[in-house]
C-alpha cells in the first residue's frame, strides 16, 4: 500500500482505489443481475448512513444491466457509537417501508462493510419477521474475523483480512471521510 499523496489526507493510506471500487461493484452488479435472472422484481434495501454511497453506485450499475426492476427501499442501522466502540445495534424502517417493497419478491440488504455481522444479522432477522423471506446480502468489503459469522453475503466486492479502521466510500471516523471516492486505513 502506498501512502496518500493528498497532503488533506495526512494520517490515511488508499487500500482500494476508486478504479478497483467501481470494477468491483460492475462485477457484483452483473453477478447479481445473473443470479436473480429474469425477475420482474427484486427488493434492494441500502443501509444508511455507510451503504449510500455504495448502493447509489451498484443501482446505477443494476438499472444500466437490468432497468426497472429494483425497488429500493433504505434503512438506518448501525452498532458503532464512535470508532471502533461496538454498541448493541440500533436499526430504523422508516414508516414507508412496508409499502416500498414487494413481498412476493426476493429482497437484497447492500452495505458498505460486513464486520463482526452483530448489526447485520439482527437486520436480516428483522427484515424476515416483516414477511419478507427471501434475504441476501451484498456489501462492498466482507471482513474476514478469526470467529465465525452467522451471516455469509451472496455477493461481496473485497474479502479483507485486515482489522485496521477504514475510511472513504461511506465509512467513517467520526462521521467524516463518508464521502471520499476510495477506501483508506487509518494509520
Amino acid at each position: 500500500m502506498a501512502r496518500s499523496i493528498d497532503p488533506e489526507l495526512d494520517g490515511l493510506e488508499i487500500l482500494y482505489s476508486k478504479h478497483e471500487i467501481l470494477s468491483a461493484v460492475a462485477s457484483m452488479a452483473q453477478s447479481m443481475a445473473d443470479y436473480y435472472g429474469n425477475l420482474s422484481t427484486v427488493n434492494v434495501v441500502p443501509v444508511m448512513t455507510g451503504g449510500m454511497q455504495f448502493s447509489a453506485f451498484l443501482l446505477s450499475e443494476l438499472e444500466r444491466i437490468k432497468p426497472g426492476r429494483w425497488l429500493v427501499s433504505p434503512i438506518f442501522a448501525s452498532a458503532y457509537s464512535s470508532d471502533e466502540v461496538l454498541t448493541e445495534p440500533t436499526i430504523e424502517f422508516p414508516k414507508t417501508f412496508d409499502n416500498r417493497v414487494d413481498f412476493q419478491a426476493p429482497t437484497v440488504v447492500v452495505d458498505d462493510l460486513l464486520d463482526t455481522g452483530t448489526t447485520m444479522t439482527k437486520l436480516m432477522k428483522d427484515i424476515q419477521s416483516r414477511g419478507l423471506q427471501k434475504v441476501d446480502l451484498a456489501v462492498l468489503i466482507d471482513r474476514e474475523k478469526n470467529q465465525p459469522k452467522e451471516i455469509i453475503p451472496r455477493f461481496c466486492g473485497f474479502q479483507l483480512k485486515s482489522d485496521r479502521w477504514l475510511v472513504g466510500f461511506g465509512m467513517d471516523s467520526e462521521q467524516r471521510y463518508r464521502g471520499l471516492e476510495a477506501v483508506y486505513v487509518q494509520i
